[in-house]
């Protein structure tokens, strides 16, 4: 268990690489003067513009857990959908070519070169009911062909019971087999949500995914 909570936690992290730069540039100093306030616009303009890439000369991150080859991130999807009393969002969403660890194998389902789609997620339930929603079960197709469940023991925790009006957010993740580049689109499913008697409150939902 303590391996399979270290996968989760690392996996996270992947996704997140670089958002915590932007936020604090962000929060830099405040512009007092004219040349100051040019000069934030230009980096937020930039931001917004790495926001969405294609790794050109792609970082290699390397880890006990494995090397790591970050090809797209999407940083500002911007997906938000209504399903029943839960607000469902995709904010988030990377691939990558992966090469596990021998001793984490286990964690990639035994595979040795993979592909990890990663996306952050988040759901709130906005009634006082108890709400079943489960997005960390959500399935992938791709236009390579492939359906994929999401990965339970990498993904984090964002699905279960939502007891009245809370929040939660982290990430699903899936392996994939074809290349990432390879994998231009995918398309995200997810069970409605239900309520306590099982009863759907929603369609499922099915969202396109551009990931070039």
């Amino acid at each position: 268990m303590k391996r399979f909570i270290m996968g989760t936690s690392l996996t996270a992290a992947m996704l997140l690489t670089g958002c915590a730069e932007e936020s604090s540039s962000t929060k830099k100093a405040e512009a007092t003067s004219t040349a100051e306030v040019e000069k934030k616009e230009e980096k937020e303009n930039g931001a917004k513009e790495a926001s969405v890439k294609k790794e050109e000369t792609p970082k290699v991150e390397k880890s006990e857990f494995g090397t790591k080859i970050n090809y797209f991130t999407n940083k500002k999807l911007n997906i938000s959908t209504n399903l029943g009393p839960i607000i469902f969002k995709i904010n988030k969403v990377q691939t990558s070519d992966f090469k596990p660890s021998k001793q984490y194998l286990d964690l990639f389902d035994g595979k040795e070169k993979l592909t990890l789609i990663v996306f952050e997620v988040e759901a709130e339930n906005t009634s006082d009911a108890t709400i079943n929603f489960h997005p960390n079960q959500a399935k992938l197709t791709t236009n390579t062909a492939e359906q994929i469940d999401a990965s339970m023991v990498l993904s984090e925790d964002v699905g279960g019971e939502y007891i009245g009006k809370v929040k939660k957010k982290g990430t699903v993740i899936f392996i994939a087999s074809a290349a990432p580049n390879k994998i231009t689109n995918v398309k995200f499913i997810v069970d409605s949500p239900n309520d306590e008697t099982f009863e759907p409150l929603a369609e499922r939902y099915t969202v396109e995914i551009p990931t070039k």
